[in-house]
């Protein structure tokens, strides 16, 4: 049989409060269970206790204690007829009292050598993740310079392979290759004729959204030997000297379908090719610009013939032949030596 649950305990004064009162009504009762009858009556007739809504919670309450207060009874007549103590149950009660205190120590220190257990294995997990991670990131980094050296070698061999093809006494041999007979930095583009240039500088390059570029936003100013692009309230996109001079009255700037600005900046020199918009700018190979043949028409006779001679003395010099004034000179020394077959050249030099 299982142990029945202990009623509920008055605790303090409140066990013995009313014994005065209950032994009074005691003794006016012929016996014990007569009692008992009168304590229930009164329950059930003056209050809700056995007949409420918690009736049956009471009534297996009032079992329980009936049950308990049984097997009180029944230990108690057991210890009596094997002569067993008060003092006997306390030390069974501090021996249990004891078992469980030692129970209890056992599973405290099991929980905290697993809890250490654990505590270790993820320390070494995550020092083993550290660790490969390092690694990895070593890897990586060896793998970077070992793929930063290549790369530099093979820069390096492009640009001497560069410098070897585009290796010239005439500065103007030197710079990019024209791209339209401009070129392309990350804040502009350019293009150009003999005449004149064109600038041209995109929303994104002015930090504004594109289809943004409004005349409002934008601080421009032209001068005859320098240029100042920008929006205003900025540091400027470009700002510096020129190339070379403009001419001012015919100098321009638009804005096209608010997505970009146009420059157009007219050449003081117009027999001249540009080889960068501005000082410090990077420059372009001036020999390999291409000017479109379709051009010369609309130049007067005077330029068109020194245009189509800087063409052809471009080309010569491309090819490693005699520009136009060589070839003069050695027409000019053809016929000095022809009208003087008296005198030897054998042994002259001639540059």
């Amino acid at each position: 049989a299982t142990t029945p649950k202990a009623p509920p305990k008055s605790t303090g004064k409140m066990a013995d409060r009313f014994d005065g009162v209950l032994m009074g009504m005691l003794q006016a009762h012929s016996n014990d269970m007569e009692f008992l009858n009168t304590i229930f009556g009164f329950l059930q007739r003056r209050t809700g206790c056995f007949n409420g809504p918690k009736a049956e919670d009471n009534f297996q309450t009032l079992i329980n204690t009936l049950t308990f207060q049984l097997e009180n009874y029944r230990k108690a007549e057991y210890k009596k007829k094997q002569g067993i103590t008060d003092d006997d149950d306390d030390e069974e009660e501090k021996a249990a009292a004891k078992r469980k205190r030692e129970k209890e120590e056992a599973q405290k220190k099991e929980q905290a050598a697993k809890f250490a257990k654990e505590n270790a294995e993820r320390a070494a997990a995550r020092k083993a993740a550290e660790e490969k991670k390092k690694e990895e990131e070593e890897k990586k980094k060896l793998e970077e310079a070992e793929g930063e050296k290549e790369e530099g070698e093979k820069k390096e061999e492009k640009k001497e392979k560069k410098d070897d093809d585009e290796s010239d006494d005439d500065d103007e041999s030197k710079g990019a290759k024209p791209i339209n007979n401009g070129g392309v930095t990350e804040r502009y583009s350019w293009s150009q004729t003999l005449q004149e240039l064109q600038v041209v500088i995109s929303a994104e390059q002015l930090g504004l959204p594109k289809g943004g570029v409004k005349s409002k936003f934008l601080d421009i100013d032209i001068k005859k030997k320098t240029m100042r692009v920008g929006v205003k309230g900025k540091e400027p996109l470009i700002s510096g000297d020129l190339h070379q001079a403009v001419k001012l009255e015919n100098t321009l700037w638009t804005i096209e379908d608010s997505s970009k600005v146009v420059i157009t900046l007219e050449k003081v020199n117009q027999m001249e090719w540009w080889k960068t918009v501005m000082v410090g700018d990077q420059e372009i190979n001036t020999r390999k610009v291409e000017p479109e043949n379709s051009s010369l028409s609309d130049l007067d006779g005077d330029t068109r013939q020194t245009v189509e001679k800087m063409m052809y003395d471009q080309r010569q010099k491309q090819m490693g032949l005699p520009t136009s004034e060589e070839q003069k000179k050695q027409e000019m020394l053809s016929k000095f030596m022809s009208q003087h077959p008296e005198m030897d050249f054998s042994k002259c030099k001639f540059n």
